[in-house]
């Protein structure tokens, strides 16, 4: 006679179903060559170049009305408040008014376009990843967990999205007015300024600090992603199963 296989329990093929946890998340490593990843992305921008020249007039005409409100506000005071002459200072304050409401709309218009910028962009690498994704072989799948390449496909595509559509922005506009107070501080006090950029080289060397320290913690923080991911992936599709069992 031939021996029948042993039954196997509830509870045995239930923790068969069960997610388990993938062996091994896939290590976030830094870009070996940070300069040529950006230059991939350049592409991806170039439909919209005309733009982006647009976006970069925004940035700097609200960069410079940034700067002429505090210098307005220097001839306020020289000029009305301290002597006491209120003649003309209704006049200069609605000047201000209108210089600080001009900022905010050109950094608001700014903000919108390039959001509409990075959301176009990022759609179409969306798509050239998902195309990726269909051509490579089996065993890539093998050993990338799924809730890591989801990770790859939502959280990473995000974090370009904040860098193109916030940080950019951000940057440029923060160039610009360094570049305008340092202008500004020479004319108006050429060994003052001298001065104040004694601080510049620890303000290198803390801001490097702090940066290595904050990709660190970056890339640790996208491998977490990556393998809660993974967990919640095979998770959620195995409950089904879990449940016709239970």
């Amino acid at each position: 006679m031939s021996q029948q296989p042993p039954e196997r329990s509830t509870s045995d093929v239930r923790a068969s179903m069960m997610p388990r946890r993938p062996a091994a998340v896939g290590r976030i490593e830094k870009a070996k060559n940070p300069r040529h990843a950006l230059v991939r992305l350049l592409p991806y921008l170039k439909p919209y170049r005309g733009t982006l020249l647009f976006v970069l007039a925004c940035i700097v005409i609200y960069t410079v009305l940034g700067l002429v409100g505090p210098y307005l506000l220097g001839v306020a005071i020289d000029r009305f408040i301290t002597p006491k002459q209120p003649d003309g200072l209704a006049a200069i304050a609605l000047l201000m008014l209108a210089v600080y409401a001009f900022t905010n709309l050109f950094q608001a218009i700014a903000g919108w376009v390039m959001a509409a910028v990075s959301q176009g962009t990022l759609q179409r690498v969306r798509q050239d990843l998902f195309t990726h994704l269909q051509r490579l072989p089996l065993s890539f799948f093998d050993r990338n967990p799924a809730g890591e390449l989801m990770s790859r496909l939502t959280n990473d595509i995000d974090v370009i999205n904040q860098a193109v559509s916030d940080n950019v922005v951000a940057l440029l506009a923060s160039v610009l007015s360094l570049v305008g107070i340092l202008v500004a501080m020479f004319l108006l006090d050429v060994w003052l300024a001298l001065a104040s950029l004694l601080v510049v080289p620890i303000m290198f060397l803390f801001t490097n600090f702090v940066a290595r320290y904050t990709r660190r913690g970056f890339r640790d923080l996208q491998r977490e992603l990556g393998g809660m991911n993974g967990v919640m992936e095979e998770a959620i599709s195995g409950q089904r199963v879990v449940k016709a069992f239970g």
